[in-house]
């Protein structure tokens, strides 16, 4: 059986690497399956866990990304893993997962890790890494292919004091789910960064991953916002050219999810909100304002956009009639430069 730690441990690992609105974001991963009703509805097979979209730092060598996908659940050993690693091979939402990503020139790397030590924690793991190849996964040996990357200046961030009210919606989510985001940052910080030292080019945590019963692949970002007075989002400008990357080979949409908080100390959920790529390319304004520290640490651009843009997301946008409406990119963007030109007409005379 897998191993899932109390959510303390969980929790007090996390505070190490992440600063507290960087968690806040995660957590509003978690509370999506709840809030919208999507835990235990058909439904909850089709979203996918994000992963971890890394460039090695190679110079003028941006364009080799690779997606790496962190098993959710701790393992006791590596017969366990593996079994875990054949399931996912005869999976077909994830096999038309990794056709999109392969398609959009996108590597594809699944990492999972055991344990045999006498503490169980996130500090002592072992990794077991499956490159995806003719629709099989094959294993590497040791760290492989990760050690061959070049560099070894990597350096994990430190995180900061965590304001109560996002220790509280830590502390109320599944064991289970606080687990899979435990893995995948122990992944990320505790190995790659503070055991392998490896520095990246431009690292990119996707959220999640929208898969149809059809086979139609949508990448989802996720945040928690409050609008600004003027009733407006502002969004990552490189999260954007992220999924932009991601769907243009493919002819795929995406979409940007919004828990919708007010500005109250408790920040309470008013509403999901959303936004696809092709409203985004469509209705975004043309000036870039300074954002905050990205995951590099430098400062990051935003976009501004229009609090009329985004719709309500309910359980209703995860349909087959509506992801068949709207996972296509071209089309999507065709049909909201038709609805634009509608309302441009009554300007024009």
């Amino acid at each position: 059986m897998p191993i899932v730690l109390v959510p303390d441990q969980v929790i007090d690992y996390l505070k190490r690497f992440l600063a507290y609105n960087k968690a806040r974001g995660m957590v509003a991963e978690l509370a999506l399956d709840s809030e919208i009703g999507i835990h235990n509805s058909p439904s909850q097979q089709k979203l996918l866990p994000g992963g971890w979209i890394l460039s090695p730092k190679i110079e003028n060598f941006h364009h080799n990304r690779y997606l790496i996908s962190v098993l959710p659940s701790l393992h006791t050993d590596l017969d366990e893993l593996k079994k875990n690693i054949a399931t996912l091979e005869l999976d077909r939402g994830w096999q038309a997962l990794a056709t999109f990503l392969s398609r959009s020139g996108i590597g594809i790397i699944v990492s999972g890790a055991y344990t045999n030590a006498r503490q169980i924690n996130l500090d002592n793991l072992i990794w077991q890494h499956h490159i995806y190849r003719d629709e099989r996964l094959l294993p590497t040996s040791g760290d492989n292919p990760f050690a061959l990357w070049p560099g070894t200046r990597g350096r994990a961030s430190k995180g900061n004091e965590w304001q109560s009210d996002v220790i509280r919606r830590f502390e109320d989510v599944l064991p289970e789910q606080l687990m899979g985001l435990g893995m995948r940052q122990a992944f990320f910080y505790g190995y790659l960064k503070q055991k392998l030292n490896k520095p990246f080019e431009d690292p990119y945590d996707v959220d999640a991953f929208i898969v149809s019963f059809a086979g139609r692949v949508m990448p989802v970002e996720i945040k928690e916002k409050s609008p600004t007075p003027k009733g407006d989002f502002g969004l990552d400008a490189g999260r954007i050219l992220m999924m932009l990357r991601l769907c243009l080979a493919t002819d795929s949409n995406a979409l940007y999810l919004i828990r919708e908080v007010d500005n109250s100390p408790e920040r309470q959920l008013v509403r999901w909100r959303y936004i696809t790529l092709a409203d985004m390319v469509i209705g975004s304004r043309w000036n870039l304002q300074a954002g905050g520290a990205g995951m590099g640490g430098g400062s990051t651009q935003t976009v501004m956009m229009a609090g009329s843009m985004f719709g309500e997301f309910t359980l209703s946008n995860l349909s087959e009639n509506w992801l068949a409406e709207n996972a296509s990119l071209q089309g999507s963007v065709r049909t909201a430069a038709t609805h634009l030109a509608q309302n441009l007409s009554q300007y024009l005379g």
